[in-house]
C-alpha cells in the first residue's frame, strides 16, 4: 500500500480511507429523501439529484480545441434544453473494483475476457493477460473498476435491481452530463480555469502513458498542473462538484445508456437515452469523463467518445443511476456476453490481425457501421488514420504496416459485403 499512499497526501489520503471505511460498515438508507444512501452494505453511495432543466453541450463559440488534432469537436453540439421531470439518483463515486466483486462473487458473471492497455511505448496493446482483477498497474479496492465493456456494466446494474429491489442502470447521456455539470455552465465543472484541474480531476500529466505519437507530441507543450497519479485514483481522491460528486471529470471513462450518434441533431430533450429500435444498430456506445490517460481538455463535461459497447479498457469504467420508473431487467436479459474465438491457424492474414487488432473492441468482424466509409479507400484511410467525434478509433498507421491495413481493410469489406 505505501506505492499508494506516497502519491496520495493529507485529504485525498484521507478521503480514499473514509470511502473505505464506509463500504466496510455504512448507514443504510434506502429511500433517496436524503443527499446521500445505499440500498445496501454493498452497494454504490448514490446522490440524489432534483428534477431541473439544463443546457447541454457546448455552444458553436465556445467549443475547444482539441491538441491532438488542432480542430475544435464537432460532435458535442447543437447545444440544446434539456428538461428532466423527474429526480433521480446517482453514484457518488465511480464503481470501484470491491463493489464490482460483490457482484462476480454472488453470480460467477465473467466479464469480457480481453482488455485495451495502454503502457506500451507509443501505442497501446490488446491484452487477453489482464482484467478488471489483474489490471497492468496496482490497483486497490477502492479504485474504479475497469476493463470492463458496456455489457458487464449493464449486468452489475441488474444484479444491483434484483438484490434491491429498486430499479439501478445505466445513466443516460442526458443525466450524465447534469449531474457531471453540478449546475455550472462553464467547460469544467470547477469553471475555466485548467491549472485548477488537479484539485478536481485525475487527469493527463508528467509521467503518463504515450497513448500515440500525436499525444506524445501534444505533452511536449506540457500540463497546467500534476495531479501526482500516473494510472486511476481512488474514489474520492479529488474534490467533488457541487452536487457532491467525485470524479466525474477524469480518473476513468464511463459508460452511458445512449447509442453512439455523431452529433445531437434529432437527440431526446426530456433526458432519456437516445437508443434505436433494433439492437443491431447499437453495437456503438457512448463514454463521457475522460481519464487519467487525456488531457484535461479531452476531460470536460462536454466531451464524448464513441466505442463497440462489447470493448474495454485500463481506462474506462461506470457509475450508476437509481431511477423509481420503470421495471428493472431480468440478469437473463443482461447476459449478451461476446466470446470473440482466437485466430486459427489457417485464417488469412487480416483474420490474424483483425483478431490481434481490434476484437478487444469489436462484437464481431461484421459489426462495423461503415461510419467512415465503406469503399476500399475509405476503410483504408479510416484503419491508418484513426477517427475523432463520429466514432473515437485509434490511428493503426502507428503499429501496422500498409500492407497490414490493406490486408485488414480487405478482410473487414469482405465479411461486411462491402464492394
Amino acid at each position: 500500500m505505501s506505492e499508494i499512499v506516497s502519491r496520495v497526501t493529507g485529504p485525498r489520503l484521507r478521503s480514499a480511507l473514509t470511502y473505505s471505511l464506509l463500504l466496510a460498515g455504512c448507514t443504510l438508507n434506502p429511500d433517496p429523501g436524503t443527499s446521500s444512501f445505499r440500498d445496501c452494505a454493498a452497494c454504490p453511495e448514490m446522490v440524489s439529484l432534483p428534477a431541473g432543466t439544463f443546457l447541454m453541450g457546448t455552444a458553436e463559440d465556445d467549443r475547444i480545441i482539441d491538441p491532438r488534432t488542432g480542430k475544435p469537436a464537432t460532435n458535442d453540439g447543437p447545444q440544446h434544453e434539456v428538461t428532466f421531470a423527474y429526480p433521480f439518483a446517482i453514484g457518488k463515486f465511480e464503481v470501484t473494483i470491491a463493489e464490482f466483486a460483490e457482484f462476480v462473487a454472488a453470480t460467477g458473471y465473467a466479464t469480457v475476457d480481453r482488455c485495451m492497455e495502454f503502457s506500451k511505448p507509443g501505442g497501446f496493446a490488446i491484452r487477453k493477460d489482464i482484467s478488471w482483477e489483474h489490471t497492468a498497474f496496482l490497483q486497490w479496492p477502492n479504485q474504479p473498476v475497469v476493463c470492463v465493456s458496456f455489457h458487464d456494466a449493464e449486468a452489475y446494474a441488474v444484479w444491483l435491481s434484483e438484490v434491491t429491489g429498486t430499479h439501478y442502470r445505466l445513466p443516460t447521456e442526458a443525466e450524465w452530463e447534469y449531474a457531471a455539470r453540478g449546475g455550472s455552465t462553464t467547460p469544467y465543472f470547477w469553471g475555466t480555469a485548467e491549472a485548477d484541474a488537479c484539485d478536481f480531476a485525475n487527469v493527463r500529466g508528467t509521467g503518463a502513458d504515450t497513448i500515440s505519437p500525436r499525444q506524445a507530441e501534444a505533452d511536449k507543450l506540457g500540463f497546467p498542473c500534476d495531479d501526482g497519479f500516473r494510472q486511476s485514483s481512488p474514489a474520492g481522491s479529488f474534490r467533488a462538484n457541487a452536487f457532491g460528486l467525485h470524479d466525474m471529470q477524469g480518473n476513468v471513462w464511463e459508460w452511458v445508456a445512449d447509442c453512439n450518434h455523431k452529433d445531437y441533431e434529432g437527440a431526446p430533450t426530456d433526458g432519456s437515452a437516445w437508443t434505436e429500435a433494433d439492437p443491431q444498430a447499437c453495437n456503438f456506445g457512448i463514454i463521457r469523463g475522460g481519464s487519467f490517460l487525456n488531457l484535461v481538455e479531452r476531460s470536460s463535461v462536454t466531451v464524448r467518445a464513441g466505442r463497440p459497447r462489447s470493448g474495454s479498457a485500463t481506462n474506462m469504467g461506470f457509475r450508476v443511476v437509481r431511477d423509481k420508473r420503470g421495471t428493472p431487467e431480468r440478469m437473463a436479459t443482461a447476459q449478451k456476453q461476446w466470446r470473440p474465438g482466437a485466430a486459427q491457424d489457417g485464417d488469412s492474414a487480416g483474420a490474424q490481425l483483425f483478431s490481434e487488432n481490434c476484437a478487444a473492441c469489436h462484437l464481431s468482424s461484421r459489426d462495423f457501421a461503415g461510419l467512415y466509409g465503406t469503399s476500399r479507400t475509405e476503410v483504408i484511410a479510416a484503419i491508418s488514420n484513426g477517427g475523432n467525434n463520429t466514432m473515437s478509433m485509434p490511428a493503426f498507421a502507428d503499429r501496422l504496416t500498409g500492407t497490414e491495413i490493406e490486408e485488414l481493410a480487405d478482410y473487414i469489406r469482405a465479411v461486411n459485403d462491402w464492394r
